[in-house]
Order: structure tokens, then C-alpha cells, then sequence
């Protein structure tokens, strides 16, 4: 098959355009940064795990450093600092920068790099506005530039070299704490000034703790870099086709499984990333496409294995309409029309009143009536306490009563009552009247009955346990708690494949009982079909039936040579036609008949060679007929003399090879 004519038969199909619209979806968030904050929670969270101790940048505080300023730098140009820079908005003696110590707030010429907001936290940095130069590439050189990266917080706080003035001026300080460090200087801030907003340092309210970060980055270069939306377009894409293989090829739990080992992989994936590349993977996005992946596929194989057993069902319930299948006794709405009609069909009994109990009492009901009426009976008493229904209890079965029972009662007539009672639940009772004759034995008239009262006793018990689990699950809170409100697909198949199976198994039942020995084979030589009696025979004869032909079993039972073995299979399979012959196996002696059956309508595919559904071997036993005769020989004889071999079947066993 094309490429071309692949593409057209997937363009077909509905799941094909739901995958293009999850890879559009995928797309869609990528490049409109709809699971930044994702990213921004997973970077935020490594931040917090990395606690580097080593700095080259020093913060002194002064409580008022426009009157400390002068000092302050002369300290620190004394100190040999590698570089001051002075946060302060208020204009002092100096404002203009000078040697190596800037004045970004107040020196028009130099500036400080654009911050950007990432799920509120201010951690991407951007180019210095272009009127201006980066106090830090003054500071460090042209080449330490950064264009949408992401700030480093590894660097602990407590790791930050930090100084109030007072100890500067005093010179309570070491000259190495200062020689060749980068020193921010910045006027304290008070108590009601808002927090910085960025990880680690969101407690300081001086902002001159986030610059002092940026300033570390750009000295240790841990700048991290975010993966460019094309890239992670790219990846998501490629994540997104590994993962539709991945998830068709298991099932719901295993992908699972393989959903959570992605997550953790990804993870490690970007901790790596960040930790010793200085490289942010799109690890939320990677994470959603993982999931969403995994749901897509789920539910689109759900969607599409509920579509085709919605069609399986239906073309099963169109193929069973036309075969009969009767009500199970546990579907029925009461069990007492089944009852009666047992009853009625197999005793001859003159009248009959079945009681049932009622549930949670002693107390007994009529429930239905036999050439009667219910309001036959004389005996007013309902408590199965009490006799007769006590005394029938204590016989174990059918009691024959004299206290008249029913009403207007015939001389002759005599009445019995049994219980129906199963594991020690009864469930009823039922009473009867008989008219004896002269071959009435009343022994066996009472093992029938209490045979009969004990399989009604049990179909009893199993409808009230099947009744009673039916109800405690079509219960409106059961269906909603176990979203079953509306009938499950489930349960539209197994009631589905429950009728097939019934019906299948009544057919193998009534196949298997018959008392010819059966066996069908198809054209190309495989044993279809057997029944019970046929795989006796082959198991008294030692014969193997699933590895023979038809023709080896023909050449087996019949003696044919294989020339006209082969003719007869011809004869039948070309024009459909039936044989019999006389069949030998071991010392039973058979009529074979052997016929050819026309393929089925709901047939595979390809059809069936010829039309012809298989061929049939039917063995009909007359060793018993063979024993009465005198002479047996003649009927074989005869048998074989009235074979009815048409003259086409004759030509063609000669002249075909």
C-alpha cells in the first residue's frame, strides 16, 4: 500500500484529527508561555535546594549615607575594592562617576540592567537601556552581556559579605574582606519599605541584596539560560511522539507508571541542567505534554473501543434477534409463573396453593394457585410455627394432613403439605390435594414431591439473594457512588456475550448428547467441530482427529484407496452432495454419511472456497442392529451395492487426478 493511500485511510479516522489537535494544543501553550509559571514554580524550587558559600560581592548599609558617603569611598579606595557602586537617589558632593566607583541613580551614563517579572518574582534579566552603558560591563568588560536570562540564586544568603558603615569607618573590617571584592553601598532602608521580591532575599528590603545577586552572577557567570520557545516547541513535539507509541503499546496502570518515571526524569533532567550547564529546560511543559499525553491516549482508546462495541452490540443483538433464547429463571420478574409451570407439567395433581413467607416473620401468604383459587383454603392459620406447617418442618418434607386444609373437600381426595425451605431457610410452603386410584403408591408419590419442593426450595433461596443483591446495587446512591447511573457499556456487552454464550453452550450441549459421533472439517483439511461421541470413539480407537484430514479419516474408516477416497471429497465438495457407506472401527460397525455444508451468511472476509462451509462425517452406531442378524455380511453388502454414485461422480473419481 502508498504512502497516499495510508494517508487517506488515516485521514479517516477521528482519532488522526484529535492527535493533530493535541499536537496543536501543545504548540498553542508553548509559544503563548501559558505554563511559564510551571516553569518559573520547578526553577523556584531549585533555587531554594542550592546553597553555594563563595562570593566576590560586599553589601554595606549606612544609616545615613549621605553625610557617610566621602568616607565611605575613600575607606574602600584605601581598602583596594575592585569596584563601588553607590545606590543612592539623593544628590551628594558627587555624583558623577569616577575611577571605579559609579553612581548608577544619580551618573546619567551608567545604569542598571532591566529586571523582568516571572511569576512575581523579578529573576529575568534584560540589556541596560540603550541611552546608558551596564554599570557592569563598565565594571567587568563588554563581554559580560545578558539578554533574557534567568538569575542564579545558588549563592546562600548568609553567604552574602554584608557591613554596616559604622564598622567600615571604624575600621572594624579586614583588608581581605574588601580587597578586589565588588562593594554595593546603600542607604539603610526602614522598617515599613516592601520586600524584594525575588527567591532566598524576599526577606531584605533593600534592593540593593537583588542587585548584589546580579552583580554575583555576572562575576561567577551562572547566568542560566532559558531554552529558546522554538527549541522547546521542537522537544515538546518529539517528547509528544515518543510517548504516543509509548502509551498505545501498554496498559492504563503501566503508563502510569512510565507518566510518573518521566516527571522524576525530567526533574533530575533540569537540576543537571541548572546546576552544572546553566541551562533551564521547559521542564512544566515537558510535565503537562506528559500528562495530557497520557490522558489523551487513554480516553481516545476508551472513545474508540466504546464505538466499536457500541457496533459489536448492536450487530449481536441484531444477529440473536432471530434466534430464541428463553428468560433466565433469575431475570424473571416473580419466580412463581416458572413454578407452576414445572409443577404443572410434570404432577397430576388435582388442586394446589403455594405459600410464600414473609420476609423478616413467621408469616405465611398465598402467593399463586393451582385448579383453584386462592380462597380454597380452609385453614386459617399463617404462622409456620404452628401445625401443620410445624409438624411438615419437623418431617423434613411432604406431610400428609387429615385437619381439613381446603375447602369442600371430596372423600377421596387427599391433602399433603411440604415445606420449601433450602439450607435451613424456608421459604414457603406448598400444599396439595391427590385423588388416589389403584396404582397410586403414596412412598413414591411423596419422594417425588419432596424431590420437586427441594429444588423449588433452591431456586427460592438463590432469587432472593440474587433479588436482594439486584436491588442493593440499582439503588440511585449505589449507581452514583459507583457512576453507574446511567447503564455501563460493560454490562450492555456481558449481557451480550451472556446471551451468545447461552446460546452457544445449549447448541455444544444438545451437539454433545446426540448419539451420532459427529466430527465437520473444513476445505482445507482442519477439524472444525466435534461432539462428545465421536472424540470417544477416536480415544477407544487411538486415533489423533486434530491431526487428520478428512481424507486420512475417510481412507481410515472406509479401507478406500486414496484415488478414490480423493474423488468422493470431490464429488461432495463440487456438488454438494451426500454419500453413505458402511464404516469400520475396530469391532463397532457404522453407517458414514458424509455431506458437504453450505457457508454461512456472516461468513470471514475472504468467503469460503466453493461456498462450502465444511464437510460433515456423521457415524451412525448399528453394531447392535449388525449383532441380531444371521448374517451380517449381507446387510454390508447391500450397503454398499445401494451407494448411490451418479455418473458424474464416477467420471470424475477416473478422470481427474
Amino acid at each position: 500500500m502508498s504512502i497516499k493511500q495510508q494517508f487517506f485511510i488515516i485521514k479517516r479516522q477521528k482519532t488522526f484529527w484529535s492527535t493533530m489537535l493535541l499536537c496543536a494544543l501543545t504548540l498553542l501553550i508553548t509559544f503563548t508561555g501559558t505554563l511559564d509559571k510551571l516553569n518559573a514554580l520547578i526553577y523556584l524550587e531549585f533555587s531554594q535546594n542550592l546553597n553555594r558559600q563563595n562570593t566576590q560581592v560586599v553589601v554595606i548599609e549606612s544609616n545615613n549615607l549621605l553625610a557617610e558617603q566621602t568616607a565611605l569611598i575613600s575607606k574602600l579606595r584605601d581598602q583596594q575594592a575592585k569596584a563601588i557602586v553607590i545606590f543612592s537617589h539623593v544628590g551628594g558632593n558627587q555624583q558623577l562617576s569616577f575611577d571605579n566607583v559609579y553612581f548608577p541613580y544619580a551618573d546619567p551614563r551608567y545604569c542598571l540592567p532591566i529586571l523582568e517579572s516571572w511569576l512575581g518574582y523579578e529573576i529575568i534579566i534584560q540589556q541596560a537601556p540603550s541611552h546608558c552603558k551596564s554599570v557592569w560591563q563598565a565594571i567587568l568588560g563588554d563581554q559580560y552581556q545578558a539578554q533574557g536570562q534567568l538569575l542564579d540564586f545558588s549563592l546562600a544568603p548568609q553567604a552574602l559579605t554584608k557591613f554596616s558603615s559604622d564598622r567600615l569607618l571604624s575600621d572594624d573590617v579586614f583588608l581581605t574582606q574588601l580587597k578586589d571584592k565588588v562593594v554595593l553601598v546603600s542607604q539603610n532602608q526602614l522598617n515599613f519599605a516592601l520586600p524584594v521580591r525575588a527567591p532566598k532575599i524576599n526577606t531584605f528590603r533593600d534592593p540593593v541584596y537583588l542587585h548584589a545577586y546580579i552583580a554575583d552572577n555576572f562575576l561567577e557567570q551562572t547566568l542560566v539560560t532559558l531554552t529558546p520557545t522554538t527549541y522547546a516547541a521542537a522537544l515538546q513535539l518529539l517528547i509528544l511522539a515518543i510517548l504516543l507509541i509509548t502509551y498505545q503499546r501498554c496498559s492504563f496502570s503501566t503508563g502510569l507508571a512510565i507518566a510518573c518515571a518521566v516527571i522524576l526524569c525530567c526533574i533530575l533532567s533540569a537540576y543537571i541542567c541548572v546546576r552544572f550547564f546553566n541551562y533551564f529546560l521547559p521542564s512544566g511543559q515537558i510535565i503537562f505534554t506528559n500528562l495530557v499525553t497520557l490522558l489523551w491516549v487513554f480516553f481516545s482508546r476508551k472513545w474508540a473501543e466504546e464505538i466499536e462495541l457500541n457496533d459489536i452490540i448492536g450487530n449481536v443483538q441484531q444477529r440473536m434477534m432471530g434466534r430464541y433464547l428463553p428468560q433466565a429463571f433469575s431475570a424473571q420478574s416473580s419466580p412463581w409463573d416458572a413454578i407452576i409451570t414445572l409443577v404443572n407439567q410434570q404432577l397430576a395433581l388435582k388442586r394446589s396453593i403455594f405459600l410464600a413467607r414473609t420476609e423478616g416473620d413467621h408469616r405465611l401468604h398465598e402467593i399463586r394457585a393451582i385448579n383453584c383459587s386462592l380462597s380454597d383454603i380452609h385453614e386459617m392459620r399463617r404462622d409456620y410455627e404452628r401445625p401443620p406447617y410445624s409438624d411438615a418442618i419437623k418431617a423434613f418434607g411432604a406431610l400428609h394432613i387429615t385437619r381439613p386444609f381446603f375447602n369442600e373437600l371430596t372423600e377421596s381426595e387427599a391433602q399433603y403439605v411440604v415445606p420449601l425451605m433450602y439450607a435451613g431457610d424456608i421459604r414457603g410452603f406448598w400444599a396439595m390435594t391427590v385423588e388416589p386410584n389403584e396404582y397410586f403408591d403414596e412412598e413414591r408419590f411423596i419422594q417425588n414431591v419432596n424431590r420437586f419442593a427441594n429444588q423449588i426450595g433452591e431456586l427460592l433461596f438463590h432469587f432472593r439473594i440474587f433479588e436482594n443483591q439486584q436491588k442493593a446495587n440499582t439503588s440511585a446512591l449505589t449507581k452514583a457512588l459507583t457512576l453507574a447511573l446511567q447503564k455501563p457499556l460493560s454490562q450492555q456487552v456481558k449481557s451480550s456475550i451472556g446471551d451468545m454464550e447461552q446460546k452457544l453452550s445449549t447448541l455444544e450441549h444438545v451437539f454433545n448428547q446426540i448419539h451420532t459421533a459427529a466430527i465437520m472439517f473444513n476445505l482445507f483439511g482442519q477439524v472444525v467441530q466435534t461432539n462428545q461421541r465421536i472424540e470417544e470413539i477416536a480415544k477407544h480407537n487411538e486415533m489423533s482427529l486434530f491431526e487428520m484430514t478428512a481424507l486420512d479419516l475417510l481412507e481410515r474408516v472406509t479401507h478406500l484407496d486414496s484415488e478414490k477416497a480423493k474423488g468422493k471429497l470431490r464429488y461432495i465438495t463440487l456438488q454438494q452432495g451426500e454419500l453413505y457407506m458402511p464404516a469400520q472401527l475396530g469391532q463397532a460397525t457404522f453407517i458414514l454419511s458424509i455431506r458437504s455444508l453450505r457457508a454461512a451468511r456472516t461468513t470471514s472476509s475472504i468467503g469460503e472456497p466453493f461456498e462450502v462451509g465444511g464437510i460433515l462425517f456423521e457415524f451412525i452406531d448399528i453394531s447392535f442392529l449388525i449383532k441380531q442378524l444371521e448374517d451380517p455380511a449381507q446387510l454390508i453388502k447391500q450397503l454398499e451395492m445401494i451407494q448411490p454414485i451418479s455418473e458424474l461422480e464416477s467420471h470424475d473419481i477416473k478422470a481427474q487426478p
